[in-house]
């Protein structure tokens, strides 16, 4: 009996100090389990403050938390909140280029109306002055009053026997001469190149000496160059060179008949010679077709009338004709657009 009663006994220590030990972790525990759902309450609370109010509403609840833990938290949310305000920001920035762009628009078509005006007037100018400087291909006729004086320069040989035919002469009245000429461009805008004849009908010496050569004609290129001085009005300065025909008449024709009667080998073939001479003159424009101009023209030319050289019944003959001139004119007349 006496052991189990000290068995008893020496159990009974050992559950008083569990007891103890017990009630020393609850009452430990218990401040714990305190203090958990006041953090989580004032976090909830916290969170649900910072929801519902603005950022800028945040500096002012920040001084209310007294406890360090829950005031960490806190620039974590704002640093994770302050980037919405700048997407917001850049959203709003974005529309304002448009309407820039729009109005670098509208301000790049404005000026177009005031160049194409600009562009009109420059051609409309160009229009007016276009017939006086240049412009398309042009026919002219004039009739010409002319003044010449000259030499026909003659000689006869046979054998060593010496005859001088020659004497000088006058000759002028009226011709007739009709061109056409363009412009060129690739030069210059003023310059014009052209061709043309001149008809002077029945060419005859007069003066000292009565001598009928013929029908005679010019054959000519021109080149002008037209330098404005005033409005609708051009000085023109030219110059013209060419061939010279004449085809044998009046006293001419009869010398050549009564030589070949003579056995003289000479033909009635028309005679060639060479014509050149510079003018000036004035050219004012009266419409958009119609030109008028006069010209002073000062022109050399030369005929060849005989070259022959040959033997007759044992006799050497030649003959030997040309004539050199210097004639003066005026010319007025009218040039014509096509």
């Amino acid at each position: 009996m006496l052991p189990s009663l000290r068995s008893r006994n020496m159990f009974q220590p050992l559950s008083r100090v569990c007891c103890g030990l017990l009630s020393a972790l609850l009452v430990l525990a218990a401040p714990a389990a305190e203090a958990a759902p006041k953090k989580s309450a004032k976090s909830s609370k916290s969170s649900r403050t910072r929801a519902s109010k603005p950022a800028a509403a945040e500096p002012v609840a920040q001084p209310a938390a007294a406890e360090p833990a829950p005031a960490e938290p806190a620039p974590a949310a704002e640093a994770k909140a302050a980037p919405e305000p700048a997407v917001e920001t850049k959203v709003a920035e974005a529309p304002p280029p448009r309407p820039a762009r729009e109005s670098k628009v509208v301000a790049e078509a404005r000026p177009a109306p005031a160049q194409k005006s600009s562009a009109s007037r420059s051609a409309a100018k160009g229009k007016d002055e276009a017939p006086l400087v240049s412009g398309p291909m042009r026919i002219g006729l004039s009739p010409d009053l002319y003044l010449e004086g000259a030499r026909m320069s003659g000689v006869q040989y046979i054998n060593a026997t010496r005859l001088d035919e020659s004497f000088d002469y006058s000759a002028g009245f009226l011709s007739i001469t009709a061109w056409v000429n363009t412009p060129v461009p690739a030069v210059s805008e003023r310059l014009r190149l052209g061709a043309g004849v001149r008809i002077f009908g029945n060419y005859a010496a007069s003066g000292g000496q009565q001598f009928g050569f013929g029908i005679y004609n010019e054959l000519f290129a021109s080149g002008e160059y037209g330098l404005p001085v005033a409005d609708k009005m051009e000085v023109v300065f030219a110059a013209r060179a060419g061939l010279s025909l004449l085809i044998p008449g009046l006293e001419f024709a009869e010398t050549i008949s009564r030589l070949q009667t003579q056995g003289v080998a000479v033909w009635s073939v028309p005679r060639v010679g060479w014509l050149l001479g510079p003018s000036v003159g004035a050219r004012r424009r009266m419409s958009d077709k119609i030109w008028l101009r006069a010209d002073v023209l000062g022109q050399i030319g030369q005929q060849y009338l005989f070259a022959t050289s040959q033997e007759i019944s044992g006799f050497n003959y030649s003959k030997n004709w040309s004539t050199l001139g210097l004639r003066l004119g005026l010319s007025v007349g009218a040039e014509f657009s096509l």
